[in-house]
């Protein structure tokens, strides 16, 4: 009969940790990465790199955001289970010089929460802080003029495709790409656009257009008040409310213009 007992009492508990655990799964906070999922990280990673675009002034700098990236196809979320991870990538390109100033601005610009921390020396300068939702946040100096922000997933379970966000138009924003191009006399062999959300409302687009060329010739319908960065595979000027970016990349000329925020 007590063996009975402690037997029932065993199950017992077992049912209640493991309904508890249940429970928690689905409305507790995670406590650690391996407890949350790729779509759970990325729209944190949006929202850091959001914060980020609007921090930096619009009339001296020009941003570029990128897409998701995966950077490990497969890594291990546990010794048990596999997983993957992905990063969102924001250039910004300023003037030279100004570097350290424009990362001094996004530390005062983003939350307490964010802990950010900077790291300056001699020849370099870098930038990280917690985003929240085990999603790290990193930025450097790449080149003089040239800025790079990552946000980072870590390591996470994919439980579903990774795609972004269907924009409200495929033409937005497109105008001052077509301009570069009509003033190349070129035409795009692939068009691409990225968007997040800003944190005061409204929305960050950037649109990409890919073709052949140095894009030299546009360098001379550019006002020099307008230059932003002008360096032999690169070019970014301010063209309105828009940042337009050239860059060679091989055989390639990769067009960005970027606003909002």
């Amino acid at each position: 009969m007590k063996r009975r007992w402690i037997i029932a009492a065993t199950v017992a508990w077992a049912l209640v940790v493991a309904g508890f655990a249940y429970y928690s799964s689905r409305h507790g906070t995670p406590t650690s990465r391996d407890q949350t999922t790729i779509a759970q990280g990325l729209p944190i990673a949006d929202q850091a790199l959001g914060r980020i675009a609007a921090a930096v002034d619009p009339a001296t700098s020009v941003p570029v955001l990128g897409g998701y990236t995966r950077v490990d196809r497969s890594c291990r979320v546990t010794s048990a289970r596999e997983g993957t991870r992905f990063e969102r990538v924001l250039l910004v390109y300023v003037k030279k010089g100004t570097e350290p100033d424009v990362l001094d601005r996004i530390k005062a610009a983003l939350p307490a929460s964010y802990d950010v921390h900077l790291v300056s020396g001699p020849s370099s300068h870098s930038m990280t802080a917690d985003a929240g939702g085990f999603v790290a946040v990193r930025g450097s100096v790449i080149q003089p003029g040239q800025l790079r922000f990552t946000a980072d997933t870590g390591c996470r379970v994919q439980d579903a495709p990774v795609e972004e966000a269907t924009p409200q138009s495929q033409t937005a924003n497109r105008a001052p790409v077509q301009a570069v191009l009509d003033t190349l006399k070129q035409s795009a062999s692939q068009w691409r656009t990225h968007r997040v959300t800003c944190p005061g409302g409204g929305t960050l687009w950037t649109v990409e257009a890919v073709t052949t060329g140095d894009g030299a010739a546009s360098r001379t319908t550019v006002p020099a008040s307008a230059v932003v960065l002008d360096e032999p595979k690169l070019f970014a000027f301010r063209a309105g409310e828009a940042g337009v970016a050239l860059r060679v990349d091989g055989s390639e000329l990769h067009i960005t213009s970027t606003a909002g925020c």
